[in-house]
């Protein structure tokens, strides 16, 4: 298992991170961190999550992701042991 990090570039509404870790919860991943904070743009959010998975986690993870409606961008940061 490793552990990773994705940044999520989101639209500044009402209950998008409720969304977000409900994705989480559902699947029964693991949150280890969670960091959130308003960009320049006061429309748009950054959020930083880190977790713990294997390859195939991650995947699923960053293709959930995308597809939710006020996620703008998905980066997978960092991977490591």
């Amino acid at each position: 298992m490793k552990r990773f990090t994705v940044e999520l570039l989101v639209s500044n509404h009402f209950g998008v991170l409720n969304r977000i870790t409900a994705l989480y919860a559902k699947r029964g991943y693991n949150i280890d961190s969670l960091y959130v904070n308003e960009t320049e743009n006061p429309e748009r959010s950054r959020i930083l999550i880190t977790s713990t998975g294997d390859e195939y986690i991650q995947t699923q993870v960053v293709r959930q992701l995308r597809k939710l409606y006020d996620v703008q961008n998905v980066i997978l940061m960092s991977q490591r042991d």
